[in-house]
C-alpha cells in the first residue's frame, strides 16, 4: 500500500511541476511589454502599449468630398428659360431684348448689352436673379415661382455649369 501511495505522490508531483512550468511560461508570454508599472490599471482599463498622453490616430481618414451639383442646367434651368424667357422671342437670337440671347447656355453665359447676367458662385447677387425676384422679368409673362428662382440661385452658387 505504501508503494501505491508513493507512486501516486510521485505522479502528482510530476503533474504539478509540469503545470507550474506551463503556467509560468503562459504568464511570461502574455506579459505587458509596454508596462508602465501600473499593470492593474492596464488590465482593468484595457491598457495597451500606447502612452497615456498619446492620441489615437485614424489610419485612413475619409478625404473631404465636394458635393455634386444638385441643379442641372439641361434639366432645371433651360426648361424655365425656354418656357418663360424665349416665349414670344423676347430673348432669342440677334434681336433679343437688351442683347440677351437665352436660347443656349453659351449665349446666356456671355450675357447681353449690359454684360454678364450672373456671377458664378454668387446667385443672390447675380443680375438675372435680381431681375426675376423684383418682377422685372419675365417682362409681361407669368412671374417665376419661388422654387424656380431658388433653382437659379442654387445653380449659380454651384458653379453655373453646362450640365
Amino acid at each position: 500500500m505504501r508503494l501505491i501511495n508513493n507512486q501516486l505522490w510521485s505522479v502528482f508531483l510530476t503533474v504539478f511541476a509540469v503545470s507550474l512550468i506551463f503556467t509560468a511560461g503562459f504568464i511570461t508570454g502574455c506579459g505587458d511589454e509596454g508596462d508602465n508599472g501600473d499593470s492593474m490599471t492596464d488590465m482593468v482599463v484595457g491598457g495597451d502599449d500606447m502612452d497615456k498622453d498619446e492620441e489615437p490616430t485614424d489610419p485612413d481618414p475619409d478625404p473631404p468630398v465636394d458635393p455634386l451639383p444638385t441643379v442641372s442646367y439641361k434639366d432645371d434651368i433651360e426648361p424655365i428659360l425656354n418656357e418663360s424667357c424665349a416665349l414670344g422671342g423676347c430673348h432669342v437670337g440677334g434681336g433679343a431684348s437688351a442683347g440677351l440671347d437665352l436660347s443656349s447656355y453659351d449665349t446666356f453665359k456671355t450675357g447681353g448689352a449690359g454684360g454678364a447676367v450672373f456671377t458664378v458662385n454668387d446667385g443672390e447677387n447675380s443680375r438675372v436673379v435680381q431681375l426675376i425676384q423684383d418682377g422685372s422679368m419675365p417682362l409681361g409673362g407669368t412671374p417665376l415661382t419661388g422654387e424656380q428662382i431658388q433653382l437659379f440661385i442654387d445653380w449659380i452658387d454651384e458653379g453655373a455649369e453646362n450640365n
